[in-house]
């Protein structure tokens, strides 16, 4: 008899996001839209807006909100948003402007942290200003966010390292991150993509909403959501893999090794992924947000080589239903978008 949970769950997830989360998160989109059409540097603001449009990060980060009891909903939704647009902002800013102001990085941290009177380290910067006071407030007010916090600055405290790190001289980036990695075990390259993501961090705040966590639970969250988390980075990688080869730019995928490495280090890691949030309360769930996640990165377009479109192919069915289904929905959505062709 075929196993129903995981059209159960999707089921659940769609009625969900489409009738509480969605109403929430276009309001918060096309307030934060506003805010980023006018920053003043025309060089920054189209970076700054892709979120909003071509890799619908912000769309994914508030999914989230659907492991959260009802009442907790439209205040995590708001945070969610405002913490991944603050992630990607700082990346985009550090990554664009060499002569970006290092302290950027510790916005990553800053956003987590509770409300301060230095709230205004970065004053001159209202986009960013904004952003911050939503995260922090908004953080605070989560019922159980004592309990998740330590492991929230943990993750946000790598995050900034590993980007610092990348967006540094690019001669020493490889070498830097191993050495970053090395002791926290396993293989570096996904640790490091593992850091470079805020997946794990969504999973504590959306943890954070329900009241009575513990810290254990937390703990346990993080565990899950790391090969998650380096999923996303390296499904991210593999789409753009070919392109990156030809113009030499820094790809977590290509430090696997060969192809028949690289597939069977992501079928690996899509495994163990898939294993650890379904062991999580409302496992089925999560793996819904993971199946999503992985379905919107392979389906933004397709691996330009074939054996590239076969390990997306590998990583979907290792992650099991209804990851397959999925991509193959959203991919016929993105061909028929005006925006594709």
């Amino acid at each position: 008899m075929a196993d129903c949970r995981p059209a159960r769950a999707l089921a659940a997830v769609i009625v969900r996001y489409l009738t509480a989360i969605q109403p929430h998160a276009s309001r918060e989109l096309a307030r934060w839209r506003q805010h980023a059409l006018a920053i003043p540097d025309p060089r920054l603001r189209p970076h700054v807006l892709h979120p909003f449009d071509a890799d619908k990060s912000a769309v994914g980060a508030a999914l989230f909100a659907v492991l959260a009891p009802w009442r907790q909903q439209p205040a995590l939704v708001r945070i969610l948003i405002a913490y991944v647009l603050l992630w990607s902002y700082v990346d985009v800013r550090t990554e664009r402007d060499p002569r970006a102001d290092p302290r950027l990085y510790d916005a990553l941290l800053a956003g987590l942290r509770e409300p301060t009177r230095d709230e205004d380290d970065f004053a001159d910067d209202v986009y960013l200003t904004a952003l911050l006071a939503v995260c922090r407030h908004g953080c605070a007010r989560l019922p159980s966010w004592r309990a998740v916090a330590p492991s929230a600055w943990q993750l946000a405290d790598d995050g900034r390292t590993v980007q610092a790190i990348n967006h540094g001289p690019a001669s020493h980036a490889p070498s830097h991150l191993r050495a970053w990695a090395e002791p926290r075990g396993g293989a570096w390259p996904e640790a490091c993509a593992a850091a470079s993501s805020p997946l794990a961090i969504h999973a504590l705040m959306a943890l954070a909403a329900h009241p009575g966590v513990e810290p254990a639970a937390a703990r346990a969250t993080v565990t899950a959501y790391k090969p998650v988390s380096a999923l996303g980075m390296l499904c991210d990688h593999l789409i753009d893999h070919a392109d990156d080869e030809i113009s030499r730019t820094h790809s977590y995928l290509s430090q696997l090794g060969p192809a028949s490495a690289r597939a069977a280090a992501l079928r690996d890691l899509a495994t163990r992924a898939a294993v650890g949030v379904r062991r999580l309360h409302d496992g089925e769930r999560h793996v819904v947000i993971l199946s999503a996640m992985a379905a919107m990165f392979l389906s933004r377009r397709s691996p330009t080589t074939p054996v590239d479109s076969a390990t997306a192919s590998a990583i979907l069915e290792a992650i099991g239903p209804p990851a397959p289904q999925l991509r193959a929905v959203l991919h016929a959505a993105h061909i028929r978008s005006p925006r594709a062709r």
